[in-house]
């Protein structure tokens, strides 16, 4: 059985009052995710140069003069684009999860769980600002079926059984309505990425 996530949970790894600390942030709020497939290609039909002299006309039409030559090159991005709302108040009942503890009833500068949506804001931002996400330290993204079960109230994984790993080139952009803001709405862009260890992480080859 498999169960797919309707919010989304980043997990953000970043040096913060001289520790390293894992933040969670559980985005669910008027959550809305949109996701595109950018795709690179070593021919495309910009390359007019190249198609023209690639294309062989089977009739000597010129119909057949403008059908492009494509070759695709196996890159590109599939980037996420999330935004959501936050608030002091609970969501199904429970706190959703601002930083490293959870905790709702201490603010502190690495956790505002079920504090006020600036508060919460700020505290995202200051994890993203301060942590470098890319292939050595990427955020781990949960979301739809890419997740493991671990934010899911049945325990069940997704379909891919597995979360994401992203970093964040954009984000979070934060608005705020009013001086008294009760919610704040953010938004940030999240694009997968391949993970390398470390160098100090690798363990020595053993000796045949």
């Amino acid at each position: 059985m498999v169960t797919r996530l309707n919010n989304c949970v980043l997990e953000i790894d970043a040096r913060l009052d001289g520790a390293q600390r894992t933040g969670i942030f559980e985005l669910a709020k008027n959550y809305n995710c949109t996701g595109d497939i950018n795709k690179s290609f070593a021919v495309n039909p910009a390359d007019e140069v190249l198609n023209r002299a690639l294309n062989r006309p089977s009739d000597g039409s010129q119909d057949d003069v403008r059908q492009p030559y494509i070759i695709d090159a196996g890159g590109g991005k599939v980037p996420y684009k999330i935004r959501a709302t936050l608030s002091e108040t609970t969501y199904n009942g429970e706190y959703l999860q601002m930083g490293n503890t959870g905790d709702e009833t201490t603010l502190t500068a690495l956790d505002a769980t079920g504090a006020g949506p600036r508060t919460q804001a700020d505290v995202l931002s200051r994890y993203i600002e301060q942590a470098t996400t890319d292939s050595l330290n990427p955020v781990t993204l949960h979301l739809g079926h890419y997740h493991d079960g671990t934010y899911t109230t049945d325990g069940e994984p997704g379909l891919f059984g597995e979360p994401r790993t992203v970093y964040i080139p954009n984000g979070p952009h934060v608005v705020e309505t009013a001086d008294e803001a009760c919610s704040v709405e953010i938004s940030l862009t999240c694009v997968p990425v391949g993970s390398l260890e470390p160098a100090g992480a690798l363990t020595e080859q053993e000796a045949f």
